[in-house]
């Protein structure tokens, strides 16, 4: 046996044979002669003796995980099954580091079978048992590179095989692929490098670094690498004008490539020579020239009868003449070369898609046969399926639009333009939310496609998740983005802060709009409202001015500008504004909103009758119009005509019930004396809009009216949860919690009142009367001093003055103040 294993070891393999032969003679129970005289015929390529003997030595020891192993690898060919199955034995017998090569063969096996996840399991076990084999690491990587689109592993497991072994060009030349597949060129082209300077004159290799120094635009150094190709093998290039033409081509130097071809053709002249040249002179947007040079093989290909033959060589001829026809706009022309196309083959799914996007752009119906045959052709044709869908979403079928769409991305389950255009049809169909989902796929898929952010932003809009909309929106305005972009996304997102009620970050966006569009009348109109709610008049006046410079006969800018003239308060600006009114109904005698605000104007200046003949226009122009109905109610109730007023309210409400105008009902039955219908409309207005604070506040003060302190104390509250700053819920509510014996609540509103209204007479007053009723007489002299100091002649404050003085002991300052509160009383009831 020893003699054996020794001419083994020395590769004198029938002398082995000899020697083993002698031992199972001797001993046929001897699995380890068997093993090796197997391994031996295995050498010698006799498999068949080879496998008889390893069978045996399995026999002969069951544990023998070599015998296994080496009958798996005879077998790996010509029987993987078998093969999987002994080396899964062997590997189950023995799973330490001298037995690594069953997990890497059963590996390949697995590779071979397209069971990925197995095979990077075993090549993993493989690395974990030796670390230094390559094969396993570059194996990982191209099974995660080109069959599970797992790039960044795949660079990962390269980079080990690298590392390893930094002069193997294969790991190289892969991860410089992985690298090109995730666009990263810069290391592609480096990978390509070192790959190079290892084996410089592979040609191969130049050809890969041109391609990724075109797809990066570094022209100069791809047109290099050609010509560095050329220089390798120059007489060849010589020799073959089509493969010089093609690498022209591909340096983007189609001249010198049509110049190569056209000396060819000259000595050549084979169809297939003509067709090339006029791909090429496609490729170099010479369409006339091509459309030439594909008639001149059809030529060729003619028989003697001039006829030609049904062959797809020749229906593809027809079929790059109609594209050539299509870039030229020639659509009638691209049309019938496609439908020549068609008669030569049949069965060209290609030409039928086209002919079918040349009768949608002639807006012919029968467009959608030409699609639906490329389907039934191809029914993975991705464009056939999209165009489908572009026709029905043109004529507003977006149901059948969109399940177009869900054919197109089941052929291309990570298509950008598939899952876009998916979304667009979703928010025409008015489904926002799924319309979100799409572009949010859009998004994850390409961080770069900024409409997706755009359009998701729209339909954020739409479904008033306000938040992530202005996120979308701040997206888009952080990146350079072309002019239109960002001046759309600066007018949505103004008017979404509009929405909001956020006037002056709306403000801000208009006035970005502003400079980018300084003709836009329309722009100018919005910074006006947004001065006007922010109450900056005088800006908003200067922006309505501008929207008259460009727009002479805007009536919203006059309508805009008198608003703003009327809340500076003085008579001048009441005056401006009337004129701006007056304008706006010279242009429009039918314009309401005009006659609205100038009825509101006149009422303002007291001229309480001409302003209700304006209401009584606007309401005859426009039978309909709420705010006319309620325009004229507030002036019927200032002429002292309640019912009127009434009558005017209840029409408004019969047209559109709102808290406003449910609480002025309200205001003019409490005024009529109807408290309960009062506090019927308060109630119902604040179910109509919970957050109406005045509604609040008035049926509070019924409730203090009624002396339902309690009621009157909770509604209070509520008005000031809603206008934290209404100085007179927190006065009301400070009485009100002194009736109460609320004393401390009492005192914090009190102090909240004079913060807010430090001038109020009545603040003080009221805090003076507090401080009184607790007998903190120093306190309440006090407050009634400085509301005196603010409104001096009010007898009744006098009077309660006296009457702390006096309580004070301040016996001569409280006469003289008895003496001036009775002084002012007969002044008053002189006259």
């Amino acid at each position: 046996m020893k003699h054996g294993l020794h001419f083994f070891a020395r590769s004198d393999l029938t002398t082995a044979i000899q020697d083993f032969t002698a031992v199972i003679r001797e001993d046929p129970s001897n699995a380890q002669a068997r093993l090796y005289r197997g391994r031996t015929y295995a050498k010698q390529q006799q498999y068949r003796n080879a496998i008889q003997d390893l069978a045996a030595a399995i026999h002969l020891d069951p544990s023998c995980w070599l015998a296994f192993y080496y009958r798996g690898c005879i077998l790996q060919e010509i029987d993987p099954k078998r093969a999987l199955q002994d080396f899964s034995v062997s590997v189950l017998i023995n799973d330490t580091q001298e037995n690594f090569c069953s997990f890497l063969h059963r590996g390949i096996i697995y590779s071979k079978q397209c069971q990925w996840s197995l095979a990077i399991c075993d090549f993993e076990s493989v690395i974990a048992l030796n670390s230094s084999v390559i094969f396993a690491y570059l194996t990982i990587g191209l099974i995660l590179l080109l069959h599970l689109d797992q790039y960044y592993e795949a660079i990962r497991q390269f980079t080990n095989a690298i590392k390893i072994d930094p002069l193997n060009v294969q790991a190289y030349l892969c991860r410089a692929q992985a690298y090109h597949k995730i666009h990263n060129l810069p290391n592609a082209v480096k990978d390509i490098n070192r790959a190079i300077h290892l084996y410089p004159n592979k040609s191969q290799l130049l050809i890969l670094r041109g391609q990724y120094l075109m797809e990066w635009k570094k022209y100069e150094l791809a047109s290099l690498c050609i010509h560095q190709l050329a220089e390798m093998d120059e007489e060849s290039f010589k020799s073959q004008p089509v493969q010089q033409a093609l690498i022209q081509s591909f340096c983007q130097n189609h001249n010198k490539a049509i110049e190569s071809l056209h000396e060819a053709t000259a000595t050549q002249p084979e169809p297939s020579m003509f067709v090339l040249l006029g791909k090429i002179q496609m490729k170099a947007e010479k369409t006339k020239d091509a459309v030439e040079s594909f008639k001149q093989a059809i030529m060729l290909l003619m028989t003697p009868a001039k006829i030609l033959p049904n062959t797809f060589e020749a229906a593809e001829m027809y079929y790059l003449m109609g594209l050539c026809y299509m870039e030229q706009s020639n659509l009638l022309q691209a049309r019938d070369a496609f439908s020549m196309a068609i008669r030569l083959h049949s069965s060209y799914p290609d030409a039928f898609y086209q002919r079918g996007l040349c009768r949608m752009q002639l807006r012919q119906a029968k467009c959608i046969r030409d699609f639906n045959r490329t389907l039934a052709l191809c029914p993975s044709h991705f464009q056939a399926y999209m165009s489908r869908a572009a026709y029905y979403g043109s004529k507003g079928r977006y149901s059948k639009a969109i399940m177009n769409c869900n054919e197109a991305i089941k052929i291309l389950p990570n298509s950008v333009r598939a899952y876009f255009y998916r979304g667009t049809l979703k928010y025409q169909n008015k489904t926002f939310k799924a319309a979100i989902e799409d572009l949010s796929k859009v998004i994850d898929l390409n961080k770069t496609c900024f409409f997706a952010y755009y359009n998701r932003a729209i339909c954020y809009h739409q479904i008033k998740n306000f938040r992530k909309a202005l996120k979308d929106y701040g997206i888009l305005i952080l990146h350079e983005l072309s002019k239109e972009i960002v001046f759309k996304v600066l007018i949505n997102r103004g008017l979404l802060y509009m929405e909001l009620g956020d006037y002056a970050n709306a403000c801000e966006d208009f006035k970005e709009a502003a400079l980018l569009s300084p003709d836009d009348s329309q722009i100018f109109q919005a910074i006006g409202i947004c001065y006007h709610r922010l109450k900056e008049f005088e800006e908003a006046v200067r922006s309505f001015n501008q929207v008259l410079k460009l727009e002479p006969i805007s009536l919203d800018a006059y309508v805009g500008r008198g608003n703003s003239y009327m809340e500076n308060g003085h008579e001048a600006g009441l005056k401006l504004a009337q004129k701006d009114f007056l304008k706006a109904i010279h242009l429009n005698p039918m314009c309401v909103k005009a006659r609205i605000c100038l009825a509101y104007n006149l009422q303002a200046l007291g001229k309480l009758q001409r302003a209700w003949n304006q209401f009584t226009v606007a309401i005859s122009i426009d039978p309909k119009c709420h705010a006319a109905y309620d325009g004229r109610a507030s002036v019927c109730l200032q002429m002292g005509e309640t019912f009127a007023a009434l009558q005017d309210t209840n029409a408004a409400l019969k047209l559109t019930i709102t808290a406003p105008l449910l609480t002025n009902r309200g205001v003019i039955h409490q005024l009529m004396g109807y408290l309960s219908c009062a506090m019927k409309d308060y109630q119902q207005a604040i179910s109509v809009d919970p957050n109406y604070a005045l509604a609040y506040f008035s049926a509070a003060n019924i409730y203090f009216h009624n002396r339902q302190f309690s009621q009157a104390y909770c509604y209070y509250s509520k008005v000031l949860k809603l206008e934290p700053r209404n100085e007179s819920a927190i006065m009301n509510r400070a009485i009100t919690n002194t009736i109460l014996k609320n004393f401390e609540e009492a005192k914090e509103d009190f102090e909240k009142a004079v913060c807010l209204s430090p001038f109020s007479a009545a603040v003080y007053f009221n805090r003076a009367n507090f401080y009184n009723g607790l007998n903190q007489y120093e306190l309440a002299e006090k407050d009634i001093s400085t509301a005196l100091s603010i409104q001096p002649n009010d007898a009744f404050m006098y009077r309660l003055r006296a009457d702390i003085r006096a309580k004070l002991g301040f016996n001569k300052e409280a006469v003289e103040d008895y003496k001036q509160a009775i002084s002012i009383q007969e002044q008053i009831d002189c006259m």
